[in-house]
């Protein structure tokens, strides 16, 4: 008996070169008008102000522009007004930010042993975020108007003497950290509560089966899981707290005098103030200078205590173990 073979099919395979190819060209094809775009709304304006920085550019003082090299980088660290306006944004800084992390760890805490209606009680605790910050400067502002806010009319009514706020000498700061952790503690809260709904339940049980209560659990097996979550939290409201302006000018101008002047509204009098755009562009690459190294430390800082052993001293030893295999178990 003769078996008769049938040929069998040929399938053109196309090399893994002329694939790549084709697939890096369509990649470009898709991606070149997103970069083409972004290099002129951001590279581009970088790059013309750090040209600025070197040169005696004056909008108002039509003069040719010279190279002056790092003339402005030495007339402004040498400078009085930067000095006091970089301790006003670092005091302002390490004051708002651990107090936003400290209410935002409480309210996500309170937020995630709700059970019910929690989705509602989040959406109301993140109104002020999605209120636009010039809005809350306008509302802060007539809240606490020395003459007829609410606020004071209240302390009056009750027997006490209010003080000017935004006004004041001595109260004005205190006022642009309590109006910024208003408006961005909900921020901190949000990336906390994260945090807490990634452990799972069975951590908790196996620390309270093996003996341990709610503050050693939280303080030796929660919050070092939390430690990320707070560094990403912390390194973002300490950026945005070098960037504060619009409260500041809508409350203060930077003052009484240059009591709440940071390097923001100090950057923003020399650019548009004064005109001095090369003075100005020397504050921008300093601020930039000053994040990149304070990031970089708080990073490192986090690193660090990565490396650490997790769990505290105050536990009984059969509980972290416990939670640690428990944890493993969930995780794979």
């Amino acid at each position: 008996m003769t078996t008769i073979s049938r040929p069998s099919a040929v399938v053109h395979v196309p090399p893994k070169s002329r694939e790549g190819a084709e697939e890096r060209r369509a990649t470009w094809l898709l991606l070149g008008p997103a970069l083409v775009f972004l290099g002129a709304l951001s590279v581009w304006p970088f790059v013309y102000l750090l040209y600025a920085s070197f040169t005696s550019y004056q909008l108002a003082i039509p003069i040719p522009i010279e190279w002056v090299g790092f003339k402005n980088f030495s007339r402004v660290i040498t400078n009085a007004r930067f000095l006091s306006s970089l301790g006003i944004t670092l005091i302002f800084a390490l004051v708002a930010v651990p107090l936003q992390i400290l209410i935002g760890m409480g309210l996500a805490l309170l937020l995630n042993g709700i059970t019910r209606g929690r989705e509602l009680y989040a959406s109301l605790f993140l109104i002020p975020m999605m209120v636009a910050p010039i809005v809350v400067g306008f509302s802060w502002n007539l809240f606490l108007n020395p003459i007829y806010g609410p606020l004071n009319s209240f302390l009056k009514a009750i027997g006490f003497e209010p003080p000017a706020w935004a006004q004041s000498p001595d109260w004005a700061l205190p006022t642009l950290v309590l109006v910024d952790t208003w408006q961005w503690t909900p921020f901190v809260m949000v990336v906390l509560l994260a945090g807490l709904k990634s452990i799972p339940s069975r951590v908790y049980e196996a620390a309270r089966v093996d003996g341990s209560n709610r503050w050693q659990t939280f303080f030796h097996i929660v919050l070092p899981m939390l430690y990320p979550y707070l560094t990403v939290a912390f390194v973002l409201r300490f950026i945005d707290s070098f960037r504060v302006f619009d409260i500041i000018y809508i409350l203060t101008r930077g003052g009484p005098g240059t009591s709440t002047q940071n390097l923001a509204y100090y950057t923003y009098d020399m650019g548009f103030g004064r005109f001095e755009f090369g003075i100005a562009g020397a504050l921008s690459i300093i601020q930039l200078i000053l994040l990149t190294v304070g990031t970089m430390l708080i990073l490192s800082l986090a690193k660090r205590r990565d490396r650490a052993p997790a769990a505290g001293k105050a536990l009984p030893p059969t509980v972290v173990s416990h939670a640690t295999q428990q944890l493993q178990g969930a995780n794979s």
